[in-house]
Formats: structure tokens, sequence, C-alpha cells
């Protein structure tokens, strides 16, 4: 039997490229090619994982032909037909094996309750150095759930701010009518006045006096209180159609 074939240097260095790329493999989804490509390059250089670039609109049927272990997602994506956290949601429903990081362009409560509301194990503000960005990576992929100092903190003041389980269970807190309640569901989801208007058809001013009557009603005074109070009366927000189990709702 003939000896194999002797591998030329360049095929060794391939050979021995291959074995050692890491198995962990990463998709970059930011709101430009541009920013996705520098991302990717900054997990390679620091041979983190095996990251790709990957536009938006292609993200959840190259999920479904690849194998693919974490997906990094802008939060404000340069896309019409959705938003980071959007389809960070999607992800997490169509894959859930698949863990998600999510950069967020500033640090706020809402948006980092937003963040983790969508499914994302870690969150990463673009204000912190490229190096924690990798750290970030490491520890989502070994299953920890990752935050800055600045997105920590904003989740504790969240959870400072939970109104007193007393309150949030009495069966006699004030009735919201139903538009008040569609109008506090799509609050809770971090939607603007302005979206919130032109999804149901209302003016911004309309919604502002919704929200005030159901901030009053329901003794909370921020977004986050709100998201909190529906969320543990049986609220959900993982569809569009409005949950109306509570039966604790009158009409307009």
């Amino acid at each position: 039997m003939p000896p194999p074939p002797k591998l030329s240097k360049k095929e060794q260095v391939v050979k021995i490229t291959e074995h050692l790329r890491p198995a962990f493999r990463v998709f970059i989804v930011d709101r430009d090619s541009m920013s996705s490509d520098l991302l990717a390059g900054a997990l390679i250089r620091d041979h983190i994982c095996d990251a790709v670039a990957i536009a938006s609109s292609d993200l959840l049927s190259a999920l479904a032909t690849s194998e693919v272990d974490l997906v990094v997602i802008g939060a404000d994506l340069n896309s019409k037909s959705t938003n980071g956290f959007d389809l960070a949601g999607a992800v997490c429903r169509s894959h859930p094996s698949v863990f998600v990081v999510i950069l967020l362009n500033e640090t706020t409560q809402e948006l980092v309750i937003n963040a983790f509301r969508s499914g994302a194990r870690g969150v990463f503000s673009r204000q912190q150095p490229i190096t924690e960005f990798s750290d970030c990576v490491e520890h989502v992929r070994k299953g920890y759930i990752w935050a800055g100092r600045q997105e920590t903190n904003a989740l504790l003041e969240a959870f400072m701010c939970i109104p007193a389980p007393n309150m949030l269970t009495a069966v006699d807190s004030p009735a919201l009518t139903v538009r008040e309640l569609q109008v506090s569901m799509c609050a809770a989801k971090g939607k603007t006045n302005k979206t919130i208007a032109s999804e149901l058809n209302l003016s911004e001013h309309t919604v502002k006096n919704y929200l005030f009557r159901a901030f009053e009603k329901l003794g909370v005074s921020s977004r986050v209180e709100l998201l909190f109070y529906l969320t543990i009366r049986g609220h959900t927000f993982g569809t569009t159609k409005h949950n109306r189990s509570d039966a604790n709702l009158s009409s307009d």
C-alpha cells in the first residue's frame, strides 16, 4: 500500500488552521454591513469564535440552514420591517438554543428591560470598549448572563421601581378601559407615543391622555412599573393580540 501523499507547507497550514478553528460560531447583525464586519473581525482577532456578518433580512433563513451558537443584534437596525428587539424575539422563539446579545446605542431602563424581555442573554452598550465586547460574547457563550455596569444599575433601579405585591394583586384595583389597556400594552412594549398613535389610529395627545389615566388608576409612575404591573397581572407581550383574561376591564 503506497504511503499517503505529503502535504505542501501551505496545505499543512490550512489543515492546522481548520483543526484549530473555534467550534463556536456567531452571526453579527448590526445597523450596517461595515459595523457588522468590524464586530465580526474583532471576535475573530481575539480568537473568541468564528464570526460572520449577515443581513437582518437573511438571519432567520440562515439560522435554519446553519449551525450557529450565538447571534449579536443591533437594537437600531436599518430595517423598515423589523427592529432589533423584534428580531431577537423571533430568533429566541424559532431557535431557543441560540444565545442572543443585543447592542444598545444608549443605556436606559426601558431599553435594557426590552433587550432582556426579547430574550437576550447579554446586553452591550456601544459606549463600552471593543475589548469588553469580546468579554460579553465569551461570558454568554459559557451560559452566563452579561451586562455592563450601567446596564446592571438600570436593571437594579427597575426592580426597585416594582410596586408592592399587595397593590399588584389587589382584586379591587381600578379598572382600565379597553382603550387604556391597549395603549398601556403598547407602552409597556417600549413603543413611543407616536408609534402607538399610528398603530391605534389615535392622536399623540389622546395617547398621552390614556397613559396618564392608566398611570393614575394603577398607581404607577413609569413605563417600567407599568410593564411589571401588567406582567404580574397575567398579560403577555409575545403577540399582537391583547390578553383579555384579566376580568378587571371596562369599556371606553
